[in-house]
């Protein structure tokens, strides 16, 4: 499958109650169904893990999907990876806030310098969500 989805590949979902939910394949595999086919015909089978809700907020959802190859091409769309949840602000007045805890707890640190870093972190993060 050298032309087909490869792990860490992302496709939009467009059908079904999932449409407009981003998938990323976490597994493709290649294996015989001896259900109702002969030993030769093999099934071309990928997994995705749903990582977007349908308006494409990043969610943890540990959703699963196990889907054939007919199917990815017929109701899945290549797409780019998702926004990550957090943007450089975020993960910056993260920081500000456990600098600030760190330094009011620290024996020889400043108390009420690290009170203000850390109410500062938290407000720039209580502003941005």
């Amino acid at each position: 499958m050298g032309d087909g989805p490869a792990v860490s590949d992302h496709y939009r979902s467009t059908e079904g109650e999932d449409a407009g939910a981003i998938f990323r394949v976490v597994g493709v595999d290649a294996r015989t169904s001896t259900a109702d086919r002969t030993q030769s015909e093999a099934v071309d089978e990928v997994t995705l893990l749903r990582l977007t809700d349908r308006d494409g907020s990043r969610e943890a959802t540990g959703d699963l999907r196990h889907v054939s190859r007919q199917r990815l091409d017929r109701a899945f769309t290549p797409a780019s990876d998702p926004d990550p949840r957090f943007e450089l602000p975020d993960y910056l007045a993260g920081l500000l806030l456990l600098a600030g805890v760190a330094l009011a707890i620290h024996p020889a640190g400043d108390r009420l310098g690290g009170a203000i870093l850390a109410v500062g972190g938290a407000y720039l993060l209580w502003r941005r969500h």
